[in-house]
């Protein structure tokens, strides 16, 4: 009975949460000195990890495996690689069924707009129910089509 509950508060504090395929893809990210939270998708530029954001239309490559501040430019973060791991994910809207296995655009670090189809930064395979949970998941892509 622990581990459903453990799942559940995990599902709770992370925004992109890693479903599969994890294990062993934990890594140190040379990252910017800013905030990372814990489950923030995260691309890289001039070599280093910087939160991703809503507009991006770029590879994500990494998941924040925890929250921390970066001191230092170039400082270590725990990260999840992205590369053959599905995520549930939160999502800004309600998605519907017409929006699913569609690539999405992200509207933050943490979540992912259904209804935008502009960047496709992540490929939606199917909600999570109810669709008032405002949950999804799917994968990152790879060769971003509008980047």
């Amino acid at each position: 009975r622990r581990l459903p509950l453990l799942l559940a508060i995990t599902q709770l504090t992370m925004a992109f949460q890693p479903l599969n395929y994890e294990d062993g893809k934990t890594m140190l990210l040379p990252c910017t000195n800013t905030a990372f939270v814990k489950g923030d998708a995260i691309k890289t530029t001039s070599g280093v990890g910087t939160p991703a954001a809503s507009g991006d239309n770029t590879d994500v490559w990494f998941v924040a495996a925890e929250t921390k501040t970066i001191a230092a430019s170039g400082d270590p973060l725990l990260v999840y690689t992205t590369s053959d791991v599905k995520f549930e994910v939160d999502c800004s809207n309600t998605p519907t069924q017409a929006q699913m296995m569609l690539a999405v655009d992200l509207s933050a670090a943490g979540t992912v707009d259904t209804s935008a189809v502009t960047d496709q930064v992540f490929f939606v395979e199917r909600p999570v129910l109810p669709l008032s949970a405002k949950k999804v998941v799917g994968y990152f892509t790879r060769g971003v089509p509008n980047s």
